[in-house]
């Protein structure tokens, strides 16, 4: 398994592409690059695209989902929550993030806690983690942690947007990621990724729990 990272510099976003090279397939967790990057990573390596896996329903994560499941045919998954935020983004917040609008595919997958999805011959575990939003999720495959903006290295997400809980974040944190082996990579929607254990020693907003 090979994990690219791809960095939106404008939002700070990390895209990430989870390529089983032997079968020349990949998952793509999150949309938030420009679309061109992506297709033509997929095309210059020879990968076929099988699924989007979103984290959660913040449009710095989805900027590029509709051109990208457009381009490739690939099927794009979110927690029903989080489905239900998309469809209703006031403008104002996206004119916040100085968007006009959003466009989002018509067809979105629901994924649910404890679900395994087999994608591209690996599979990838639902972790139901709300607290950034009531439908942010975690995907789990082989030892690395898709975490979107539940924690960062030494941070956690922000949650004063709709549907945000500090209390419900840092419990979702102690129920599902401090129970995972230390050794287990985080790769977040921001910043550098990390390690489950260096969080649990270091990180100021969750020493404790």
């Amino acid at each position: 398994m090979q994990i690219v990272t791809f960095t939106d510099y404008s939002f700070g976003s990390n895209t990430y592409l989870v390529v089983n090279e032997e079968e020349g397939k990949a998952v793509l967790v999150d949309a938030g690059v420009p679309a061109s990057q992506i297709l033509e990573y997929l095309d210059r390596n020879g990968l076929e695209l099988e699924a989007v896996l979103l984290t959660h329903g913040h449009p710095d994560h989805l900027l590029s989902l509709k051109d990208i499941v457009q381009a490739t045919g690939a099927r794009a998954y979110m927690h029903p929550a989080d489905i239900a935020l998309i469809r209703n983004i006031p403008s104002l917040f996206l004119r916040m993030l100085g968007l006009e609008s959003l466009e989002i595919p018509e067809d979105i997958e629901e994924v649910k806690e404890g679900q395994t999805l087999r994608l591209a011959g690996m599979d990838f575990q639902v972790l139901h983690t709300p607290g950034h939003s009531e439908g942010s999720v975690c995907y789990l495959v082989n030892g690395a942690l898709f975490a979107g903006d539940l924690i960062f290295r030494g941070s956690v997400g922000r949650t004063d947007f709709p549907g945000g809980s500090m209390r419900t974040l840092v419990q979702s944190v102690k129920d599902k990621v401090f129970t995972l082996p230390s050794d287990t990579r985080i790769y977040p929607g921001h910043m550098d990724s990390t390690v489950v254990g260096w969080e649990k020693k270091t990180n100021p907003f969750l020493l404790g729990i």
